[in-house]
């Protein structure tokens, strides 16, 4: 399918083989004089979309270029049009639920007949698409990898909740192994979401998109530099980024900072990105954070009622730590290359 090639360096990392120059590290701006969503929108205390929207939207918005926003039905939708304010300069557009994508790329269109007029310049915009998990990894599918197919300038961004929240917290390909969900209810016959969760880099990177990164809110830094990139960088980019919610995860809303740094510790997620050149079909992944000590993943659990079922079950916690194992596998040649003893896997409970 494609050539791999790891980069010795593990993390931030604003250079690209993609580009001329690096991207700057928003760590160079100091003060920062952009915003993303202003006052008004109506999202749910300690909701990660909103974090993730904000940093995303403040990255694009440092190019100097007009962002054009095409947001597909779901949360982050819900949650900023009622009071339209607050995307402030951002030109926005409401879409469906399956055609974020689709959306996107008649945005993209529509610049390229401005253009042709002479009515705007086409280096001046950045268009994104924003989507959550549920508008990407199922519903939108088609349309994204559609697009990527397509090869067309743009960014793809997936605030990745987890379920289909804005719907009734219904199970989506991105749910965890084991998770409660209405549609994967946790019972004496089936424990809860007995799938192990799709990777939507993966299929994206197949798909021949030429940049993808895995971020979250909590190390803005990296969120940042990855958006920026995907903007720079030719061609459909995808950035998947993780959001905490409190309403589906049925966790206290004050622990989106506890909740999201387990995710990294127990590598329930991976920060990380992949560059392909083309010329050679060969792909370069670079680790963007390693934990100074791997957690198991029973401590991520603790803190979110969605897991309550599967805690009572040690044989459920062990296949939920294979399944990370099993990820985290990959990433071996860089340990190796970094001098770094590669460590066993860290105890389910």
């Amino acid at each position: 399918m494609y050539n791999i090639l790891f980069n010795r360096h593990i993390g931030l990392n604003p250079h690209s083989l993609l580009l001329p120059e690096p991207v700057r590290d928003v760590g160079d701006y100091g003060a920062i004089a952009t915003t993303g969503l202003t006052s008004g929108h109506q999202g749910c205390v300690g909701c990660g979309m909103v974090s993730g929207t904000n940093q995303v939207l403040r990255a694009l918005k440092l190019s100097g270029k007009h962002v054009v926003a095409s947001i597909g039905t779901g949360c982050n939708e819900v949650i900023t049009t009622q009071n339209t304010s607050c995307w402030g300069e951002v030109s926005v557009d409401h879409n469906n639920f399956p055609n974020t994508a689709a959306t996107l790329s008649g945005n993209i269109a529509a610049l390229k007949a401005l253009a042709q007029a002479g009515g705007v310049s086409p280096e001046s915009i950045v268009n994104v698409g924003i989507a959550g998990d549920g508008g990407t990894y199922d519903i939108g599918l088609q349309a994204l990898l559609a697009w990527i197919a397509r090869g067309e300038n743009g960014v793809y961004v997936c605030l990745n909740n987890q379920a289909y929240m804005n719907t009734g917290v219904q199970g989506s390909g991105a749910t965890p192994y084991g998770t409660d969900t209405t549609t994967t209810p946790f019972g004496k016959a089936i424990r809860g979401n007995q799938r192990t969760p799709q990777y939507l880099l993966d299929l994206a990177l197949a798909a021949g998109a030429p940049y993808v990164a895995a971020a979250c809110p909590l190390w803005h830094r990296d969120l940042m530099i990855k958006a920026q990139k995907a903007a720079a960088i030719e061609g459909p980019c995808v950035l998947e980024v993780y959001s905490v919610c409190p309403e589906g995860w049925k966790s206290d809303t004050d622990v989106f900072h506890e909740i999201t740094e387990l995710a990294l510790e127990t590598r329930s997620w991976i920060l990380y990105e992949a560059e392909r050149e083309r010329d050679t079909n060969t792909v370069l992944f670079t680790l963007n954070y390693l934990a100074k000590k791997y957690l198991p993943i029973s401590d991520y659990l603790r803190l979110q009622e969605r897991f309550a079922g599967m805690r009572d079950f040690p044989e459920m916690v062990r296949r939920a730590q294979e399944i990370i194992e099993a990820r985290w596998s990959f990433w071996r040649p860089v340990m190796e290359a970094n001098g770094i003893e590669w460590k066993e896997e860290a105890r389910a409970i």
